[in-house]
């Protein structure tokens, strides 16, 4: 059963039946793809969802990304790999940080996390917030202030990673087609994950700090 409230339009519920419109958004008007909900400090939200691994910073603002496309094809992918891996873990969702430029906010939020337009060999998303902070990753503007995403990311079956890495590698090597779901920096105790799948990673809040 959908989870969309009865306020939009009847055009737009047909639009989305095969959408679970997530509980904690915002309401969206029916011409609305994407929608950045600035939340207040005072909310359940902000505190838990975001401030447990980021109370040493000081805050400018904290945005809920809200972008239905993006967050349908998440949830494509989320059952793909949850189906996959059914007997072995399921899809083994985390929040993970990923530290950006102030140029490439947007982008993320209209369009995902596209590593082949990054220069790199997957994208990377760190366990820990202080690792995305670093000005390396997340680059401070012409004011200081930096910026970061909390991200859902679907890690799944992980296995350690290679230098240049352009795909995970297969799980068994008599099928090659069938590869990991992720790659980290450790096996014991993991500190970075690296996904190949555009839509394997949800950008859900955007974090502004200095």
């Amino acid at each position: 059963m959908m989870n969309i409230t009865l306020t939009l339009p009847l055009n737009y519920l047909f639009m989305f039946l095969d959408f679970t419109f997530p509980l904690y958004w915002d309401d969206m008007a029916s011409d609305e793809k994407l929608k950045v909900v600035p939340l207040l400090e005072s909310c359940a939200e902000y505190q838990k969802k975001v401030l447990n691994n980021m109370y040493f910073f000081p805050f400018y603002q904290i945005e809920r990304v809200q972008n239905i496309h993006l967050r349908r094809c998440y949830e494509v992918q989320l059952k793909h790999i949850s189906d996959k891996n059914k007997r072995i873990g399921g899809a083994k969702e985390r929040l993970l940080y990923h530290g950006t430029t102030n140029k490439c906010t947007k982008a993320i939020m209209n369009k995902g996390f596209d590593w082949r337009f990054a220069g790199q060999n997957g994208n990377y998303f760190a366990l820990h917030a202080s690792y995305s902070a670093h000005p390396t990753y997340s680059k401070p503007t012409m004011d200081g202030t930096q910026r970061m995403f909390l991200v859902r990311v679907l890690t799944g079956l992980h296995t350690l990673g290679q230098k240049d890495m352009k795909l995970p590698p297969p799980r068994d090597l008599r099928a090659s087609h069938d590869r990991f779901d992720s790659v980290v920096d450790n096996m014991l105790q993991p500190n970075m994950f690296v996904v190949f799948q555009d839509h394997q990673a949800y950008p859900d809040y955007l974090i502004t700090f200095k």
